[in-house]
């Protein structure tokens, strides 16, 4: 991603409405699939944790030993000023985390960054104990294409299939697979296709909104982690996976 996207994430993460929503559902999804931890402190790797707010949370909020691992050294920066670990790999290089060693790996709008991204994927799962879950999310639908997904550097955005695929390994199971973010989906595809049509650069598309509006929409996209893992959505902005080992 470009350098001034960081420190958008950065500040935007600990408020706007999308970034606390996912971490919400990322969370449902740890309780409803995780495997039974002995000492009940999951190991945790989070691959292109970004800024670091979600190892933060994790580790704050539920007690989990998470490490990050990032590309970027200004990721890495920002994520040690939140007081997290994270370790510079790149995927679907050898990452410097030992092999077959975690309860649980996040690949989290990750993917669609990569042109690897079927061996990233493997990479990730390689790390996991047998038993362990790989959590992945990307951006839904190529028609909803903007110049933020080529500002984020994106290679692609996923078609369901196309998304599926990269967990059909042998060493892998495919637990759940559903889109996300679909009850806001009309409002936000719209907002997508007209911004497009004006030619906005998609810089400076992101902001919290005030704080009412920031609440009503963190709640309303929060709210599918209910549902998550119980039914499949038929459509979203985004597409989320769990796959065991």
């Amino acid at each position: 991603m470009h350098e001034a996207l960081y420190a958008e994430m950065f500040e935007m993460e600990q408020r706007h409405w999308w970034f606390a929503a996912k971490h919400r559902i990322v969370g449902t999804l740890l309780r409803r699939y995780l495997p039974e931890i002995e000492n009940g402190k999951a190991r945790i790797a989070d691959l292109g944790c970004g800024c670091g707010m979600m190892p933060y949370i994790l580790t704050k909020d539920f007690g989990y030993d998470v490490i990050g691992v990032d590309a970027s050294p200004e990721a890495i920066a920002f994520g040690t000023k939140r007081g997290v670990r994270i370790e510079q790999g790149m995927l679907p290089a050898p990452l410097p985390l030992p092999k077959n060693s975690f309860d649980v790996v996040l690949l989290l709008d990750v993917l669609e960054h990569l042109d690897e991204d079927r061996a990233s994927a493997e990479a990730g799962a390689s790390l996991l104990k047998p038993g362990g879950i790989m959590i992945c999310t990307v951006p839904a639908y190529q028609w909803l294409w903007s110049k933020r997904d080529e500002h984020h550097e994106h290679r692609r955005r996923y078609a369901r299939q196309q998304f599926k695929a990269l967990f059909d390994q042998p060493s892998l199971k495919l637990e759940m697979l559903s889109y996300m973010n679909t009850f806001l989906f009309p409002l936000a595809a719209a907002g997508r296709l007209a911004s497009r049509w004006r030619g906005s650069d998609g810089m400076m598309d992101l902001h919290v909104p005030p704080m009412p509006v920031n609440v009503m929409l963190r709640t309303i996209f929060s709210s599918e982690r209910s549902l998550l893992g119980r039914l499949s959505l038929p459509f979203g902005l985004s597409l989320v996976a769990v796959a065991r080992k």
